[in-house]
Formats: structure tokens, sequence, C-alpha cells
């Protein structure tokens, strides 16, 4: 299922429908039509007889006591603005799938559901409240519409799966699908779904053309570090070290003729390929890049990042080993001109600004809507023990 999800969510927003209409005034919403589960149409309708007309038909979320009552596709784990959402709508083919499971205890069955479910009700429900927004104010037949201009789009979805599958039939895909607790109809029902609810926003998100150069410059110069690289230097290094060569004696014999053959100009790669003792012989010396403040040794960086590019150090004595160093290259900190950044600035305050946006819209749907479910009650301490 996770890959189903995935590839749905790739395809939102790419080419979701744009739906221009006047802002949405919450009415009642059209009778459910569960995915999965018939037995949850006719749960619904039950439900709503025996909602308070006093209280506009509300129903309250109190179908399902945690850890008491079995989870089934029909349970009742929330309400949005008085209409429920069964276990079927967030989970559907998953919740079969885990009940068809031989190796699960109904204990195991149990945890496994809530778990899913507290990961996902709160979205769902979220969703839901855009949903129900835009059934109040688009007309079925326009619904219809938009629906059947999704579908070259669904399509696209189908074939990617199927290439990501290696198949070539769209039996095989039904065959996978099944095997994942799927159908393709209840795929293309969620993926319409979440166009609808990606397509509303942005309907209504309010953006600007474009961000004022002005506010462009001022992030730039807010974090001229992000475009100015650290220094860095490349170096090579060839070490004799004591314990190899009987003593301090063997090994400055060793060190000068290194010494030697470096003054004579030989390539100080295969140098130190052949003579130097440690893994960075392996490597004919190089160490590689590394930035100022990235040694442990502060002397020796000093020395290196001071060393202009082919020039090598004098032979450096330690407490057990002999070393010289050659700076291969030297990069110095230059700051990237804020041109060759601009869009790349524009791009992330844009994004920025299309998020503001996106949840401004989603906090005045919360804020006029009725969202309740059954984790509401828990504490963060429960959520955790019981994930």
């Amino acid at each position: 299922m996770a890959a189903i999800l995935l590839l749905i969510g790739q395809n939102v927003g790419c080419k979701g429908t744009t739906v221009k209409e006047e802002n949405p005034v919450f009415t009642s919403a059209p009778p459910r039509r569960s995915l999965v589960n018939q037995a949850a149409d006719a749960e619904e309708q039950r439900l709503a007889q025996q909602a308070d007309p006093n209280a506009g038909g509300v129903v309250p979320v109190a179908y399902h006591d945690i850890g008491v009552t079995p989870l089934t596709g029909s349970s009742v784990v929330a309400t949005v603005n008085g209409k429920p959402v069964f276990v079927d709508d967030i989970l559907g083919g998953v919740r079969r799938k885990i009940e068809a499971d031989p190796n699960l205890t109904d204990e195991e069955r149990q945890m496994i559901l809530l778990k899913y479910l507290r990961a996902q009700t709160r979205d769902y429900a979220e969703d839901e409240l855009v949903v129900q927004a835009l059934e109040a104010t688009i007309p079925e037949d326009k619904r219809k519409l938009i629906r059947d201009s999704l579908d070259p789009a669904f399509q696209e979805v189908c074939q990617k799966m199927m290439k990501d599958q290696n198949m070539t039939a769209d039996d095989e895909l039904d065959r996978w699908l099944e095997g994942q607790g799927f159908t393709r109809r209840e795929m293309k029902d969620t993926f319409i779904r979440r166009q609808f609810v990606v397509g509303y926003v942005q309907s209504k998100m309010q953006m600007p053309k474009q961000i004022d150069r002005a506010d462009l410059v001022k992030y730039y110069q807010e974090h001229i570090d992000e475009y100015t690289p650290d220094e860095e230097v490349r170096f090579a290094e060839i070490v004799v070290r004591f314990r190899d060569h009987g003593g301090r004696d063997g090994a400055e014999e060793i060190m000068t003729q290194i010494v030697q053959r470096l003054q004579k100009k030989e390539d100080f790669g295969a140098v130190a390929a052949e003579l130097s003792d440690v893994l960075s012989g392996e490597k004919r010396g190089d160490i590689g890049w590394i930035k100022r403040g990235s040694l442990s040794d502060k002397e020796l960086e000093a020395m290196l990042f001071k060393m202009p590019s082919g020039e090598m150090s004098s032979v450096q004595v330690r407490e057990d080993r002999f070393e010289v160093y050659k700076v291969i290259d030297h990069r110095h900190p230059t700051t990237v001109a804020f041109q060759s950044v601009q869009k790349e600035i524009e791009n992330k305050l844009m994004g920025q600004v299309r998020e503001d946006a996106q949840d401004q819209v989603l906090d005045e749907l919360r804020a006029r809507g009725n969202v309740v479910t059954i984790f509401d009650g828990e504490k963060p301490a429960e959520k955790t023990a019981r994930q």
C-alpha cells in the first residue's frame, strides 16, 4: 500500500484541477459511499437517524472505545461536521489485508489497525473538511466533469506503477493490487479525492505573482554565509613510522631517500605509493579536501592553509614518525554573486509563501469546521506507549 500511496502522492499537484468557486458555506454533505465497505453506508444511515435534530443532525463520535470494542471496517473513528468517518474510509484494503493475515492474533490485528489509524485519521479528517467545502460549492455535474478530466492523469499513475513492477498488461496490475489489498477502483477514488483536495486548496490560496526584489536581496544578505563556500585545501602526505623501520634511525634513512627523490622533482604521488607507511600510500598520499577548522592538529592545519598550491613542507618530526606534506590545491572563499542565486532564492521564498498560503486556507477551514476523532482525548504518553 505504501508504494501505491507514494505513486498517487507523486502525481498530486502536477495536474490537479483548479476549482474556482466562491468561498464555501458548510451545508449538509451528501450521503457517503464507502470505498470498500457497504456495511458502513448502512451504518451511516442508522447513525443519522439517531442524530439529534436540534443539534443540526450532528452525529457525535462515540462509537468506538479504544481497547474495548474491536475495530471493524464500519467502526466510526471520527466525525467531520457531523459526518462519520469509518475505518474503511481511511484504511480500506489495508484493513482487509491485516484481517486476512493468518499469522496475526486478534489482539495483534487491533494493535496494528490502531497504529495505522493514529497516524492517518487526523489527516484524513482534515482532507474531508476540504472535500465537504468543495461539495458545498460545486454541483455534482461539475464534479463529474472534473473527475472525468483526471482520467489521463490516473492512467499515467497506472502506467508508472506497471513500469515500476515490470508489468505489461492491465490484468497483471489488477492481480498485483489485489495482493496489496487494493482494487483499481479504490486506487482511483483515492487519487481523485487527493486531487480534489489539492486543487480546491490551490484555488483558494492568495499568492503574489512574484517576490519583490528587495525581499530577495534582504534574504541574500541575511544568508550570505550560505553563498560563501568555506576555505579548503587538498593535500597529500608521506608518512614514515619508526616502528616499521627498526626505530628512528631506520625511518630517518627512508625519509632521507624520500626527500632526495622529491628534490629531484619525482612525482609526489608515486613516491608516496612506494614509500609511505600508512593507508595514504594506497591513495598515492592524497588525503582529499579539508575545510578550515576540521583538523584536530591546529598547527598542521595552520601550516597547510598557509602553504600555496604545489608547495611541499619540510620534514615534520613527530613522536613516532616523520611526515612531509604537499598542498595540491587551495580554494579561497569567494561569495557567489547575487545574480547567480537570485532565481534559487526566489523559488525558495515562493515555496515558503505557497506553504503559508496553503496553511491559511486550511486554518480557515478548521476554524469554521468541526473535526473530532477517537484519539483526541489521548495524552502524548499514551500515544507513544501504544505505538
